[in-house]
């Protein structure tokens, strides 16, 4: 690789104002909505370490990277000591190494110095954990904090697991999942008052968040949430809002700024997943029919079986085959019933397949029926599709918290949240919280009856001292055995 070349994508060597002038923080700057994710803060960028960070597409990660730059540029870090590049057209480990040691060689003056390296797309890279392995055996990393970005979990968490021992003396974890904006986040970025409100109640640290839900787990309804009950009105519409543009940056702003989400906001997220589903081989006509089904039968239990029976696709083994892809890619988070005996999940029994987000969830469903996205999105949430989106919603903001509870390299979101089924009752998620159970029903209503959490009764068995969480659309009250609260307060929690 030429260093003229490098410059192309490292124009702040030349002049450091360069990255002010760089198209994703241009456009972070004009958004409507500024999210700058809690995950850009939890990088140990003062240590040898070897991280990488993957999530959905359309999910800010080159964004993020460039931030990272900019903010380091801002503190006085020497941009030379900073080199960016986006791995689509390197076509192997030793073109990545090559690459590397050419920024290396030129950076030598500062090799005394942290120098950073941030490699966008890794996953692009065929093997490229291989051209890792050689630059940090060789000693080239040292001094060095690399960051890498990949779209699909699997390419990338693969890989990193074939770099045993060569990840680096940094605080770990060193693989990082950076997925769309959560609730509060949400919430957080698009109301300040807000924001000033949910700190002064402690209700932003994951510790106070912890506590809180330790004490709705206890049977009591903390003051804090009655107080940001005051505020249900609002928290309440940004919800409505949530499950219109969940938690991509790109839709968001459309819809601050337009009112609506354009069709190629739409477009171009199923392009880039098409083109990824594409590179794993998997056909287009199989996604479209995969996705519908599930659409159909969005958070009830369904076999591989269940789910090929309206298709013509030949065997089950192939629809686990797409829905696989599709967990890799972030778009869909199956969980399985819980063996209470086992103390573990199911795998050969009904699982349940949510969509990690409402936006991705709109533009797939669009798709695939060929509806006018935006449209369709709004009759769906005005129908009876907002209770199970909300559903989804609740699945991926628990599977998030169980992750910030036990975060390692290794976690795995089926081994800490399942759902719980029985003869004759059911309860929508059962979550592993402080070495117990936390069972929660998602009922979106102003009003519950016996019969509708029967199955949170029979789970937490009268008088064993466990109780249960049901939400809903605005009640807010404790029983003997159950707690019920709105949806929006505890998405802020989770």
């Amino acid at each position: 690789m030429a260093l003229g070349n490098l410059t192309t994508q490292n124009p702040w060597w030349i002049d450091e104002k360069a990255i002010q002038t760089d198209r994703y923080i241009v456009q972070f700057e004009q958004s409507a909505l500024k999210w700058i994710p809690r995950l850009a803060h939890s990088f140990d960028m003062n240590s040898d370490a070897v991280h990488t960070l993957r999530g959905p597409r359309q999910v800010g990660k080159t964004t993020l990277l460039k931030l990272l730059i900019s903010s380091l540029v801002e503190r006085g870090t020497a941009a030379r000591r900073l080199f960016y590049w986006t791995c689509d057209l390197v076509e192997g480990p030793k073109a990545l190494v090559e690459l590397v040691e050419t920024y290396l060689n030129f950076s030598r003056d500062f090799a005394d110095e942290r120098r950073y390296v941030f490699l966008d797309e890794i996953s692009a890279v065929k093997d490229w954990q291989r051209g890792v392995k050689f630059l940090y055996d060789t000693g080239r990393l040292e001094n060095t904090t690399v960051i890498m970005t990949g779209s699909n979990s699997l390419d990338i968490r693969t890989a990193a697991e074939r770099l045993p021992g060569r990840r680096g003396t940094g605080a770990g974890p060193f693989d990082k999942v950076l997925m769309p904006m959560k609730f509060a986040e949400y919430v957080e970025t698009r109301d300040k008052v807000l924001r000033e409100r949910l700190s002064s109640l402690r209700l932003i640290s994951l510790e106070d968040r912890k506590q809180i839900i330790k004490q709705l787990a206890q049977g009591g309804i903390p003051r804090a949430l009655e107080e940001l009950m005051l505020q249900s009105s609002e928290l309440s519409s940004y919800l409505d809002d949530y499950l219109l543009t969940g938690g991509i940056p790109r839709a968001v702003d459309d819809y601050l700024r337009l009112g609506s989400i354009r069709q190629e906001t739409y477009s171009t997220y199923v392009q880039v997943t098409l083109g990824d589903m594409l590179r794993w081989e998997k056909r287009e006509t199989y996604l479209a029919q995969v996705l519908r089904s599930v659409i159909d039968t969005l958070g009830t239990p369904v076999s591989w079986r269940t789910l090929q029976k309206d298709t013509d696709i030949g065997h089950p083994a192939t629809i686990a085959e797409y829905v696989d892809a599709l967990k890799s890619s972030f778009i869909l988070s199956p969980i399985y019933v819980l063996d209470r005996g086992r103390d573990a999940p199911s795998y050969r029994k009904e699982k349940k397949i949510h969509f990690r987000d409402p936006f991705i969830f709109h533009a797939l469903r669009g798709w695939a029926n060929q509806y006018s996205s935006y449209q369709e999105a709004l009759n769906y949430l005005t129908g009876q599709g907002k209770p199970r989106i909300l559903e989804s919603v609740v699945c991926d903001h628990l599977s998030r918290l169980a992750y910030d509870l036990h975060p390692t390299d290794e976690f795995e979101p089926v081994n800490r949240l399942f759902y719980w089924k029985s003869a004759s009752n059911e309860v929508d998620f059962v979550l592993r919280f402080e070495e117990a159970y936390l069972p929660i029903e998602v009922k979106y209503t102003s009003s519950l009856s016996r019969r509708d959490i029967n199955g949170l009764y029979s789970f937490t068995r009268p008088n064993s001292g466990q109780k249960g969480l049901v939400l809903t659309k605005d009640l807010l009250r404790a029983d003997e055995d159950i707690v019920a609260l709105p949806a929006f307060l505890f998405l802020t929690l989770v």
